[in-house]
């Protein structure tokens, strides 16, 4: 399917052959399911956590033996979070904002003095009762919050001054560090905000103390995927060059893969508190941190202790650590000392669950590999086909959510970093259908970050408490009391 235009088209992307070959295997499958055979529930692969403290401590006098860096996917646009403001703006006939979901919006102008970017809304607009002006200030000619990402949004207010998203993350990594221990913070942007982030930070260095490295990167063009038409062909661009799309937010493994860091932390850019409340982000942070470098120090003892003996008694004994402790499933062994190795010669992530509450997106589950074993996986609805009966009732089962919160280590026992590209399932890709001049296609978003793309991690799953998920996904959000200073 592809010539030897295509070939040069691709090489000038960095994009091989043989990886859009794949792409287009994908494309073709019905279905790109999981298989999940039970909802992660407490003690049931969920690890609850009684005295926190305990990992709190650790983290603070192990930590220092680490490099630490908070990675921050901040590359999406702010268009979802204004999305009623922005139909509203295009509907000026629809007056009455009681009706349906324009009630928010109502909402939203009644309260407007309480958002952190009023002080700046006023040297645009004057007259607050229009509602349709005041709207186009806020997306276009004067905050320009429409076209923007959601990271350089006024999230908060502090007295006289606000602080962006962005501001906030910087300031958790500045409370998370201890002593001579500084946390790096790296965000994925888009190329063309890339210079406004910097903007941003050259302001609030200028306004603060902080020294802390702060680093940014691009999805890769090279993990940009391909299209097909319902006859299988390759959809092309007005020019007959290969139709490129983005690949999703799995797309950022290769941004993950470069980090030069042993303790990761992965966080969304709009899931933040104001600093009133940070000390319990703070805490728990730390607690999964600490659980960590409790899990990667056992760890290293089995894997020394297991690789240097023949003792069935011994490799037994670790196994059955693995399996109540972190969910080893060695049922299907042929050789336990090689599983018990591999199993631990994985990256590690402990991921915080928070109570499931009504939030659209991922929870923790028990999957079904190839090999007939189980495994612990973040796993999308999208992922599960809803039409059998088990798995709609595993999937109604869930207690918890995922609300990415993760802390990973990257290295193997001798201390030599992972290359991620080899513990993904590229078959837990996403595959949807859109339209492209009138017809339809199936395009392909790369297995997600913390879904597919982690796969064969080792996966720690450990309840954490609501008040830690504080997500900005619409305007009004920014009202709740997390995001708004103590009284």
């Amino acid at each position: 399917m592809l010539n030897p235009k295509d070939i040069k088209f691709l090489n000038q992307f960095g994009i091989e052959k043989k990886t859009i070959q794949e792409q287009i295997e994908l494309l073709k499958k019905n279905d790109s399911f999981l298989r999940i055979s039970a909802p992660a529930t407490p003690g049931e692969g969920i690890i609850t956590i009684d005295k926190p403290e305990k990992y709190v401590d650790i983290f603070n006098e192990k930590s220092n033996k680490f490099r630490i860096c908070k990675f921050v996917p901040a590359s999406g646009a702010a268009t979802r979070m204004f999305k009623r403001l922005i139909s509203m703006h295009q509907e000026p006939s629809l007056k009455n904002l009681n009706d349906g979901g324009f009630y928010s919006v109502k909402s939203s102008f009644e309260q407007i003095n309480n958002f952190a970017f009023f002080n700046s809304l006023k040297s645009h607009a004057s007259n607050f009762e229009n509602l349709e002006d005041v709207a186009e200030k806020i997306l276009y000619s004067g905050l320009g919050y429409s076209g923007i990402p959601k990271g350089l949004i006024e999230f908060h207010q502090y007295n006289n001054e606000s602080r962006t998203a962005f501001e906030e993350h910087l300031h958790e990594s500045i409370e998370m560090s201890k002593g001579e221990n500084k946390i790096d913070i790296h965000l994925t942007v888009s190329p063309e905000h890339e210079e406004a982030f910097i903007k941003n930070l050259t302001e609030i260095k200028a306004k603060t103390s902080f020294d802390i490295n702060v680093s940014f990167s691009s999805q890769e063009k090279s993990t940009d995927t391909v299209a097909l038409y319902e006859d299988e062909t390759l959809v092309r661009d007005n020019d007959g060059n290969l139709m490129l799309r983005p690949g999703g937010h799995g797309a950022l493994l290769q941004n993950l893969n470069k980090i030069d860091a042993d303790l990761i932390f992965v966080k969304n850019i709009d899931n933040i508190t104001h600093g009133d409340y940070l000390k319990e982000t703070i805490k728990y942070k730390k607690m999964l941190g600490g659980f960590l470098i409790e899990i990667i120090d056992n760890l290293s003892e089995i894997y020394t202790n297991v690789s240097a003996t023949e003792s069935d008694e011994v490799i037994n004994e670790n196994a059955k650590y693995l399996k109540q402790e972190l969910g080893a499933d060695f049922s299907k062994s042929t050789n336990l000392k090689e599983d018990v190795i591999r199993f631990i010669n994985r990256p590690v992530r402990v991921c915080g669950m928070v109570q499931n509450t009504g939030e659209p997106g991922g929870g923790p589950f028990w999957v079904r590999n190839s090999d007939c074993t189980n495994s612990l996986q973040i796993v999308e609805k999208a992922q599960i086909n809803l039409d059998l009966p088990d798995q709609q009732e595993y999937f109604n089962g869930a207690t918890h959510f995922n609300p990415v919160d993760l802390v990973c280590y990257l290295k193997n026992p001798a201390g030599e970093k992972f290359d991620l590209n080899k513990f993904v399932d590229k078959n837990a890709c996403f595959v949807s259908e859109k339209t492209y001049h009138g017809r339809n296609i199936r395009v392909l978003e790369h297995p997600g970050l913390w879904n597919g793309a982690m796969a064969d991690w080792l996966t720690v799953f450990v309840e954490v408490p609501l008040i830690t998920f504080n997500p900005v996904k619409e305007l009004n959000d920014l009202l709740r009391p997390m995001h708004q200073p103590k009284k």
